[in-house]
């Protein structure tokens, strides 16, 4: 076989190895991303009240802002994986809720004071794929 052939049958394959591999990414930044995109919500009408809405792998929203007091969130898992979450400012745990499996809502109350705390989705490496947040307390 000509070695100009041999060359040009190697670029080929290189040329759909990288085709493939950039469709593979940009299915993986779909999947990931899940269409959402990061919102600063106050709690709703009801300033001491928000919903979380959890998905593979994205809270939304990722920021949210509330006084200090009794907040109640309610935690929506609308991904096709079981989600955790998760509070914590400093080195303290505010909120440990188990997993929430797919479709499952769960109702959760604490008394929060000011600060920032981070929200974030302790299975797995979920909270590096996007399963995080910041809840402001002001």
């Amino acid at each position: 076989m000509p070695a100009v052939m041999v060359h040009e049958r190697a670029r080929i394959a290189a040329l759909v190895a990288l085709t493939l591999a950039l469709a593979a990414v940009v299915v993986i930044v779909a999947f990931v991303r899940d269409g959402s995109t990061p919102a600063a919500a106050r709690a709703g009408g009801d300033p001491m009240r928000v919903t979380i809405t959890m998905r593979d792998f994205r809270y939304a929203p990722q920021v949210v802002r509330a006084s200090p007091g009794v907040l109640t969130i309610e935690l929506r898992n609308a991904g096709r994986l079981g989600h955790a979450f998760h509070v914590r400012k400093g080195k303290q745990l505010w909120i440990e809720e188990r997993r929430l499996l797919p479709g499952e809502r769960r109702i959760v109350r604490r008394r929060l004071e000011p600060g920032d705390y981070r929200a974030f989705d302790p299975l797995s490496n979920f909270e590096e794929l996007g399963m995080n947040g910041t809840l402001v307390v002001r």
